[in-house]
């Protein structure tokens, strides 16, 4: 894919996106680790986490868990609707979420983390989301069906999208909590870490070039043909360390929130710094393992997006135990690898990897530049 073809990249900061966020980050879904600390309080993340959910009162926190939890985030799902809204800063964008249609908020809630989780598209179901909210029944074999959504989870969105007026106010309430009560303190350092984050992200795509910039920070390669993304939000935040992928609701925007902590950004160096000469060796190995038709299409799948072992398997129609074999065989190449996304470890295609390899052979067999 040329550059030329790349969608359009747009970095934004915007209070909202740092709020659902840090939502997101109090409710254990960006995993905090050991020594993690927090830019603005100076103190570990998971401190900080502990201290927030210890302020909130109960009806708070059993809403922040049923909106943000781990297994089914459908608060995330908003950030789908924040550029389509037009609502760029807190007020406004509550002021927006009861202006807007009901279908159009259930529809957010429904279509939250299609990116790493691979919930099926509505528009490839035969049901409307008007159909969705008035069959509960309808809905939950909807939900059981097409999207990655845990068991225990299922009732809670259920009640969600049939009873959209009620989630919209206790979601309101969420977020006025948060941006009034605990960022409202920090609220103008966060923006500066924010657009600190946001000139990092500006800075480096400069150097490095859209391409691989995107490559590095959605893990996607966003080809012609099965995305059709026409513009990629990149959102910095003063909370994620990680990142938080969703689709606006025509599915023709990627919206990515990244922090500034995001190692693949940092990692990223020119095409031509840190080269390392050609390996027949590795490149023969390479090209043994990759001659095989399955794990040439299971690289394929890959390069559109990380999948999960169990789901390959069911994509080609082979046995669990044979997935495992191809990636295992993979992994050892280095041209896959393991990454945790949000609630499940994914397999991961190391592309900058494979580019390098791969131009090196080309230089070596056909005598052109890599």
């Amino acid at each position: 894919m040329t550059e030329e073809k790349l969608p359009k990249i747009e970095i934004v900061v915007s209070p909202v996106y740092d709020v659902l966020t840090g939502l997101a980050l109090v409710a254990r879904h960006l995993d905090c680790e050991e020594g993690d600390i927090d830019l603005v309080r100076g103190i570990p993340k998971t401190e900080l986490v502990e201290q927030i959910r210890a302020n909130m009162r109960p009806r708070l926190l059993a809403n922040l868990d049923l909106f943000f939890d781990t297994d089914c985030y459908p608060g995330l799902g908003l950030t789908s609707v924040i550029q389509e809204w037009g609502a760029m800063d807190v007020p406004g964008f509550l002021q927006t979420l009861y202006q807007k249609p009901l279908p159009e908020l259930a529809r957010a809630l429904l279509s939250f983390g299609k990116v790493y989780r691979g919930n099926r598209l509505l528009e490839h179901t035969e049901n409307t989301i008007e159909d969705l909210m008035s069959d509960q029944e309808l809905l939950t074999r909807h939900i059981e069906q097409n999207m990655a959504v845990s068991p225990e989870k299922v009732g809670g969105l259920v009640e969600m999208i049939t009873n959209p007026e009620v989630a919209r106010d206790n979601i309101a309430e969420l977020i006025e909590y948060f941006w009034y009560v605990v960022m409202s303190p920090e609220a103008e350092k966060r923006a500066q870490i924010q657009e600190q984050a946001a000139e990092m992200g500006r800075s480096k795509m400069n150097e490095v070039g859209p391409r691989r910039f995107l490559m590095a920070v959605t893990d996607l390669e966003l080809s012609d043909g099965k995305n059709g993304y026409e513009t990629v939000i990149l959102a910095a935040s003063s909370y994620a360390q990680g990142t938080v992928g969703n689709e606006n609701p025509a599915e023709t925007t990627l919206i990515i929130v990244f922090g500034p902590d995001l190692k693949s950004l940092k990692a990223l160096k020119l095409a031509d710094e840190g080269t390392t000469p050609l390996d027949l060796e590795n490149l023969e190995n390479l090209y043994k393992v990759l001659g095989d038709k399955t794990r040439l299409l299971i690289v394929r799948a890959l390069a559109e997006r990380p999948y999960y072992g169990q789901e390959l398997a069911k994509e080609f129609g082979i046995t669990n135990a044979t997935v495992f074999y191809h990636l295992s065989m993979l992994m050892k190449t280095g041209a896959v690898h393991l990454e945790r996304i949000e609630h499940r470890v994914y397999y991961v295609l190391n592309v900058e990897q494979l580019h390098r390899i791969l131009a090196q052979a080309n230089s070596f067999l056909l005598g052109v530049p890599g």
